[in-house]
């Protein structure tokens, strides 16, 4: 029984960062400093190796984070049930996520360089998927009140996209 648990464990760790790639979205252009949106402290910290903070509090919330290269990655759940599933590649990427409240959902994936994506939910049954291909792109999500959705994927280099939602309501953004 053991050694089957192993058999099935590498295709659905794979499976999820597929999942990640595929159901991602990148947002807006904004200022380098992040911390006006965020409770993530100062500006951006420097790059030269990988950088993770997660910061969870109530019961159920789930943070997997991929990183290859030199990232930063920044997480903080509050409230109940809350998911995020999170993946970079390549170099110079920046990934801050806050979401609280309770069964939030969230999917992102970078690849490239100097790419920036922010997540921000508050609310209840609000899911986000943002995929971010290419360089230099960003990304800012909002969500306030219950039951929005948005779905991005970014793959023109340079772009930048915004989304503000305040209840029930879905986006989607494709950018080549």
């Amino acid at each position: 029984m053991k050694s089957m648990r192993s058999l099935t464990r590498a295709p659905k760790i794979a499976l999820l960062a597929a999942c990640g790639a595929v159901v991602s979205a990148s947002l807006a252009v904004f200022a380098a400093d992040l911390s006006p949106i965020s409770d993530f402290g100062p500006s951006e910290p420097g790059f030269g190796g990988q950088t993770a903070r997660v910061n969870q509090a109530g019961a159920g919330n789930r943070i997997v984070g991929l990183q290859a290269g030199q990232n930063v990655l920044l997480a903080n759940q509050a409230g109940v049930a809350n998911a995020a599933a999170m993946a970079q590649a390549g170099n110079d990427n920046w990934t801050a996520l806050s979401q609280s409240g309770s069964g939030n959902q969230y999917a992102g994936y970078q690849a490239g360089t100097n790419n920036r994506s922010v997540m921000v939910q508050s609310g209840s049954g609000n899911a986000a998927a943002v995929t971010q291909i290419g360089s230099s792109m960003s990304s800012q999500v909002t969500q306030y009140g219950a039951g929005n959705e948005v779905s991005i994927l970014q793959s023109r280099n340079g772009a930048g996209v915004s989304v503000t939602q305040t209840g029930g309501a879905r986006a989607s953004v494709l950018m080549k």
